[in-house]
């Protein structure tokens, strides 16, 4: 759930997360801009990308031997044009490697960022996200996340209440629909308060035994200069009794409403994971456990990683006040723009989840979510259980994230933890 858990090891050179290492096709930077696009556009790709680009100024990408395209929305349609154009706000450089991997989503624009593989000829990363929907949708076919025509409905037909929630007397068929359509689901009581019990007793072993800078555990600190992990990781190495979640028959019926298929992940892609809440009450943001709207791929690796199901098992009570957890109803499957103003949020389908313990939620880690800042109830515990696409043991090694593939990760200008105030 959110970003992946990663300790001091991030920066560690491993190149995994390469279309080359992967053995995929190179793709020639000209041929793919000046025939394959274009044909792509002529298709039918250009209707789905141009309305989202309408306006904006154009995008241009470059080589180090100086060959370059840029990308132009011009009445109604985008066109790629050799060369810088003249009004470009937007210039970026890369590497052929770095531009293999952004065509295959191996990298984002994020992960380009945080590798360091990227030169801003003009402009600046925040420029970015004008055209980065749009450009996975032209790389990728991914749709776009279009909310100001979302029609989500039930399967009688009717306008779907993003705020419903179930229990496990619901229809299956019902729940799966929820979840399949809007990205998350809640369920209610579904573990018994001496189960509930248990669980939170292991969380609690296993966050005494953690120390600040090793591995399975990440840590923060509030304004009043105390540190406190923020989220455990790899829980099921440290405990039978949470591993043995992953075989769970109701969270394994939980994580199949998605249809998706997945595999538990114990071993890597930070595993079994817990996201505490330790604060004490603040009126302002508390660095790095204060998740900014994202998805869990945000920094490149969909076609390794997604889909991801994570089953979410509510120890506290978890509300408003104690970093609840945000969805943005049926942005999952999607590329989705992750800077908005505030007038744009308010319009947006935001959804706050709000439970009890025992409660679970589903959502599926490539639909935007966030975790803000707490502003009351300082303390809650959650309890996380993974499901990945099966690609990830080809990838990644044991306590390895997909993050940790890319090479030089951890080594750019700035974190996406903290990128922006979004």
């Amino acid at each position: 759930m959110g970003i992946s858990g990663t300790a001091p090891g991030l920066g560690r050179d491993a190149d995994r997360g390469t279309y080359s290492v992967l053995g995929w096709p190179a793709v020639c930077f000209h041929s793919f801009h000046r025939a394959e696009l274009p044909r792509r556009l002529e298709g039918g790709l250009g209707e789905r990308v141009a309305w989202d680009v309408a306006g904006k100024a154009p995008f241009a990408l470059c080589m180090p031997d100086g060959s370059a395209y840029s990308y132009v929305e011009d009445r109604g349609e985008v066109r790629i044009v050799p060369g810088v154009s003249a009004d470009a706000e937007l210039v970026v450089e890369l590497e052929s490697g770095a531009w293999q991997d952004y065509l295959y989503e191996l990298r984002t624009s994020h992960g380009l960022l945080e590798s360091n593989s990227v030169r801003f000829l003009r402009g600046e990363f925040a420029d970015w996200d004008a055209w980065e929907p749009a450009i996975r949708c032209m790389y990728s076919g991914t749709p776009i996340y279009r909310p100001q025509t979302l029609d989500l409905r039930d399967l009688a037909d009717r306008p779907l209440d993003l705020h419903r929630e179930f229990t496990n007397a619901d229809e299956p068929d019902e729940m799966a629909h929820f979840l399949r359509s809007t990205g998350y689901l809640v369920v209610r009581r579904v573990f018994a308060p001496d189960r509930v019990e248990e669980l939170a007793g292991e969380v609690d072993r296993i966050r005494g035994l953690s120390r600040d800078g090793e591995r399975g555990s990440l840590w923060a600190e509030d304004d009043d200069g105390r540190r406190s992990p923020y989220r455990l990781t790899y829980l099921g190495m440290r405990s039978p009794r949470i591993a043995a979640l992953a075989d769970d028959p109701t969270v394994r019926m939980l994580c199949g409403l998605a249809g998706q298929d997945v595999v538990a992940v114990t071993d890597r892609d930070s595993g079994q994971i817990a996201v505490l809440n330790e604060r004490r009450t603040t009126s302002g943001p508390v660095s790095i456990p204060n998740l900014p709207w994202h998805k869990d791929c945000a920094l490149g690796g969909c076609p390794i990683t997604c889909p991801r199901v994570h089953v979410g098992i509510r120890l506290d009570a978890v509300t408003q006040e104690s970093a609840q957890l945000y969805a943005l109803a049926g942005s999952w499957g999607t590329v989705a723009h992750d800077r908005f103003t505030r007038q744009e949020w308010d319009a947006l389908p935001v959804v706050g989840i709000t439970t009890q313990p025992g409660d679970v939620t589903v959502h599926m880690g490539c639909g935007l979510h966030a975790g803000p800042a707490t502003t009351g109830a300082p303390f809650r515990r959650t309890l996380y259980v993974q499901f990945d696409n099966p690609r990830i043991f080809d990838v990644t090694n044991e306590y390895e994230t997909y993050d940790q593939t890319i090479p030089g990760c951890g080594r750019g200008t700035r974190n996406l933890l903290a990128m922006s105030s979004r």
